[in-house]
């Protein structure tokens, strides 16, 4: 009914991907919901397909014996278990995921996108010396001049030409790092 083999239903029994009944049979449902959920996404075309496909043989009859089955409900989250499969699928998918950000992080480090952390730090030490060193000389260097102007016209026109001479010297410090 899934659309495969006798084999790959009975080796997904024998890998623990899907459980049977108490007597052996085993219920629809509950083993569509366990393929879908111990299956890598793309080794099946039907959990590909991401709808609900009715698979395996109906058991002669397809609720559990009185008394249940003795099986969890799968509502329940999944809890770490000793199933080597689990965990090899979730080893697995941990394995997929830091290759995937770590080739995106390449990517954009070789795209100008990103810079090494060592890097970016060396830069802000370099552009905060330039700065601090420019403030603090800035005092010493105008006081006197400015002491000397009585018009405030031309304190204004002089605090500004030197605070642009400093983001001047910052921005070509900037350029110079190929930032």
């Amino acid at each position: 009914m899934r659309g495969c083999s006798l084999t790959a239903v009975q080796k997904a029994i024998a890998s623990k991907r899907i459980t049977t009944l108490a007597d052996g049979t085993i219920d629809p449902e509950r083993a569509n919901q366990e393929w879908a959920k111990n299956t890598f996404a793309g080794q099946t075309v039907n959990r590909a397909s991401g709808g609900y496909q009715p698979g395996f043989r109906v058991a002669e009859h397809s609720k559990p014996p009185r008394g249940g089955s003795g099986l969890p409900p799968l509502q329940e989250a999944p809890s770490p278990s000793g199933d080597p499969v689990v965990a090899y699928l979730r080893a697995r998918a941990v394995k997929t995921s830091f290759e995937a950000r770590t080739a995106q992080l390449e990517y954009e480090e070789r795209a100008g996108k990103l810079i090494q952390a060592v890097r970016a730090s060396e830069y802000a030490a370099t552009f905060s010396a330039i700065v601090k060193d420019g403030l603090m000389a800035m005092p010493d260097r105008m006081a006197p001049m400015l002491a000397a102007v009585e018009d405030e016209k031309a304190i204004h026109r002089m605090l500004v030409a030197e605070v642009s001479a400093l983001l001047r010297k910052v921005s070509k410090a900037v350029a110079d790092a190929g930032l």
